[in-house]
């Protein structure tokens, strides 16, 4: 086993909690306020609709965004494309309204949000040097639980978000469970791609859930990033 394997398996056995915090410091001192907590939601289509889009590609449609300011302060903003038509164009437009070029991006598993910023960088030239200087500055809040900086047995040697949450923000454990409509990515892409069959009511219903859903991965993030700062 390598050392990092090693210790994952010695702190299971023993059931301890191990916490790096020379690495910890490390990583938090590359994020500079502001601080753009990002995640986005995609769908794919395996018949394209739309011009530039290949079979089961992932189209962005969602994104959700926290801004968190230097002095505690937290803005929320957000974006749903309607349904019906190509989200990218506009999605990509008012990302770029809303993350300037020169700050810290910070994401859970940043290769996925690097991946549609890129596509969409490659898709509309006019807006590609902002979306790559975005994708450039984005830093991964995963890589301290990743490389194993920061591990608890609840964890179960995973570092996904759905693991890591509720072992270090445990009033946030159920979060996910309590949300009504869409409780993860599978069922936020799902909801997307079924919304222009529905009536109207259940339509804005599905639309609220989605908001909510996404909302709720930046929030994490930004609570994770407290836990990782108290230690």
């Amino acid at each position: 086993m390598t050392p990092k394997q090693r210790q994952a398996v010695e702190n299971h056995k023993a059931q301890t909690t191990h916490i790096d915090k020379e690495a910890i410091k490390a990583f938090l001192d590359t994020l500079k306020y502001p601080i753009y907590h990002l995640d986005f939601e995609t769908f794919q289509q395996a018949i394209p609709q739309w011009k530039g889009i290949k079979p089961f590609m992932q189209i962005p449609f969602q994104y959700s965004l926290h801004i968190e300011h230097a002095d505690g302060r937290l803005e929320h903003c957000e974006f749903l494309a309607e349904e019906g038509s190509d989200p990218r164009e506009v999605l990509a437009r008012q990302l770029c309204v809303d993350i300037p070029t020169d700050v810290t991006v910070l994401a859970y598993n940043m290769s996925f949000e690097k991946g549609v910023l890129r596509g969409l960088a490659e898709e509309y030239e006019m807006l590609r040097d902002h979306l790559l200087a975005i994708a450039d500055n984005i830093k991964d809040i995963m890589t301290p639980f990743q490389q194993k900086h920061y591990v608890t047995p609840s964890m179960n040697g995973s570092y996904s978000i759905k693991y890591v949450l509720p072992a270090l923000v445990p009033e946030m454990a159920d979060a996910y469970t309590e949300l009504n409509g869409v409780q993860n990515g599978s069922e936020a892409m799902s909801a997307f791609a079924s919304m222009s069959k529905l009536e109207e009511n259940e339509k804005e219903r599905l639309r609220n859930s989605l908001l909510e859903y996404c909302k709720l991965d930046t929030l994490a993030m930004v609570r994770l990033l407290e836990k990782l700062r108290e230690v």
